[in-house]
């Protein structure tokens, strides 16, 4: 969870000052949190409000099977493609719910209006073998979720 402003900050009397709140979740559920205003002078706490977070899957656009190597030294390059539904040039942020197993080519794209797009991905080397879901955030300028894709890595 990220707050605005991060750092402190003065309240004034009768007046109300807001407190953005960002999140970002990688994983589906109920978690709760707390927001705390403690007065650091004084060190007495202020306020607290308990923040109660229900986290729901994303819909799934395109679903990518993947067969990875064991140990693969120095990993595995694989591409999926994204095509911009928009009717103009759009740019995209992608995340993984799996940074410790992929990362991306490049973390920014831009894409002309109706343009399919080859996604670079890099999967780190695993030792074992198994299967592992990532799923694929495509997010907007905003970083706001477009499209949710998913990618069924199976080692062997």
């Amino acid at each position: 969870m990220r707050l605005h402003p991060e750092k402190p900050f003065m309240l004034a009397a009768n007046a109300v000052q807001e407190i953005n709140a960002g999140l970002r979740p990688l994983a589906t559920g109920t978690r709760f949190l707390y927001i705390n205003v403690v007065d650091v002078e004084f060190h007495q706490l202020i306020r607290s409000w308990l923040i109660c977070l229900t986290c729901r899957p994303p819909v799934i656009t395109k679903v990518f099977q993947l067969h990875l190597p064991v140990g693969g030294g120095q990993g595995s390059n694989k591409k999926i493609t994204y095509t911009n539904p928009y009717a103009r040039r759009k740019s995209f942020h992608l995340r993984a719910s799996r940074s410790d197993l992929v990362h991306f080519k490049e973390n920014h794209i831009e894409i002309a209006a109706g343009d399919t797009y080859t996604i670079g991905l890099r999967f780190l080397p695993c030792l074992t073998q198994g299967s592992a879901e990532v799923l694929i955030f495509i997010n907007d300028e905003d970083d706001k979720n477009e499209e949710t894709f998913c990618v069924q890595c199976t080692y062997a």
